[in-house]
């Protein structure tokens, strides 16, 4: 990546993820998928797309096998909390999409990266399973799931991490986890503070 992380080069490359996403959805290689792999498809990407830059920071055209492994072993396992089913996508949406890319001249390692995703299919859904392999702020979020909190709820969340851990001095510091909701990217975000979703919690 060249120079810092930046929020106007986040929105870009979520624009343009984005904009191949709705190309993709139309082409012969989306019709491969299954209809919940279909459902999980524009998710995957947008999170896939989004972690590379904001914790390997890459952008796609730096896209790489081994920071592909990264983010698909560690960052999403750890960072996105969501049902099992977006973890069994994963390898093969992205297979796909790749396909997609490389035949339309999007990412110059598309064949490779295809290769490598297939090739940790299993290891996905292994590490997503594993509470071993999950962040902080993960572990928060299921065990306020299993309480039946509502995790979209800010407030209620909050009030459940305040309850959580009883003593707030050695409360480590929680970081943002992406929680699945079907949630248009210019739509409100649901968490109240009256920006897009894009520009807010769905960072």
């Amino acid at each position: 990546m060249d120079g810092e992380y930046s929020d106007k080069e986040m929105e870009r490359i979520q624009d343009q993820i984005h904009k191949w996403v709705a190309e993709f959805s139309k082409s012969k290689h989306f019709d491969q998928l299954s209809e919940d792999q279909k459902q999980e498809s524009e998710f995957i990407t947008e999170t896939f797309g989004e972690f590379m830059y904001s914790h390997h920071g890459l952008s796609p055209h730096e896209w790489n096998a081994i920071e592909l492994e990264k983010c698909c072993l560690e960052t999403l396992p750890r960072k996105v909390s969501t049902d099992e089913i977006y973890f069994q996508s994963i390898a093969p949406v992205l297979c796909v999409f790749f396909a997609f890319a490389e035949e339309r001249n999007l990412l110059k390692s598309a064949a490779t990266l295809a290769k490598r995703v297939r090739a940790i299919d299993k290891q996905i859904v292994k590490n997503a399973s594993d509470p071993e392999h999950w962040g902080i702020s993960k572990s928060l979020v299921r065990a306020a799931e299993d309480e039946g909190v509502d995790v979209m709820d800010e407030g209620e969340l909050d009030r459940f991490v305040r309850v959580y851990d009883k003593e707030p001095l050695s409360q480590p510091k929680v970081e943002p986890v992406r929680v699945a909701q079907k949630i248009g990217r210019n739509e409100p975000c649901p968490c109240g503070s009256g920006k897009k979703y894009k520009k807010c919690c769905g960072r």
